[in-house]
């Protein structure tokens, strides 16, 4: 029987097989521990910034001077995945230039924690969609309310995402002043799908200032839900989360773009872990 050689790991994001310090400059500079060039290394790290972007480039730089292979990338967190296509001929076509960036990496394969659209896969060779908002429902949420538990879809780009198959759904929608990008109204359509009494949980992959889910929250509560809660992959930032968790009965994150276990967050926030 042949052995299997399971992949050498290189986390970014708590600094497993690397170290990571800073010049005075500002620099971010990455020193690899020592690897067995025979065995293929798996690569994880969120992408948030610049800096997390260069980091990368430098663990690339030092296993391809060493002939190794990567097997996996897995990215937690996609940095310009919302600039998924050219708004003005003024302005960079961002998701562009990161996708190059990570191509040069050479992965044999590439995992893309929500990427938010298919543009993302499409520029970066070699990569899929983790779903991570679906694996938690149905893992976690979906089995905390049983029979009770209704999903709710915000917007279209959360539908062709995430409609369930075997659970019952509602779709919503929100109108933007067009100058200005201000939400200005809400819409729900329950359809025949009862929601009385029921545990409501909106999904959606990005939570930034938390704005849509505020808005949204009050027209739900008009359905009379036994209870409203959200569940977001990337959450952004502290404020936007404290935000939604006061219109919310519980929210649920994960630590895609940051570790946020050790950030002071509301009681109903829960952490789910796409990096352990």
């Amino acid at each position: 029987m042949q052995a299997v050689i399971n992949p050498q790991v290189i986390n970014l994001t708590n600094q497993t097989g690397c170290k990571i310090t800073t010049f005075p400059d500002g620099e971010k500079h990455v020193t690899v521990d020592e690897l067995n060039r025979r065995i293929p290394v798996s690569v994880y790290c969120r992408i948030t910034c610049a800096d997390d972007l260069f980091c990368l480039m430098q663990v690339a730089d030092v296993l391809k001077r060493q002939e190794m292979i990567i097997d996996n990338l897995f990215i937690g967190y996609l940095m310009s995945m919302r600039c998924d296509r050219l708004f003005d001929i003024n302005r960079p076509f961002s998701l562009k230039l990161v996708a190059e960036i990570i191509n040069s990496v050479g992965a044999l394969q590439v995992g893309i924690v929500e990427p938010h659209s298919t543009t993302s896969l499409l520029k970066i060779k070699n990569s899929i969609g983790v779903m991570a908002t679906m694996e938690f429902f149905y893992k976690e949420i979906a089995r905390r309310y049983g029979d009770s538990i209704v999903a709710v879809l915000p917007d279209s780009g959360a539908r062709s995402r995430y409609q369930p198959s075997s659970l019952p759904f509602i779709v919503c929608g929100k109108e933007r002043d067009p100058e200005t990008g201000r939400l200005l109204s809400f819409t729900v359509d329950a359809g025949e799908t009862e929601c009385k009494d029921k545990d409501l949980v909106v999904l959606d992959d990005l939570c930034d200032g938390g704005g849509t889910f505020v808005g949204l929250a009050p027209r739900l509560r008009e359905l009379e839900p036994k209870s409203l809660s959200l569940l977001v992959t990337h959450a952004i930032q502290l404020e936007g989360i404290k935000k939604v968790a006061e219109a919310y009965d519980h929210v649920y994150i994960t630590n895609s773009y940051k570790a946020w276990e050790n950030e002071p967050l509301p009681e109903n926030v829960t952490v789910f872990k796409v990096f352990k």
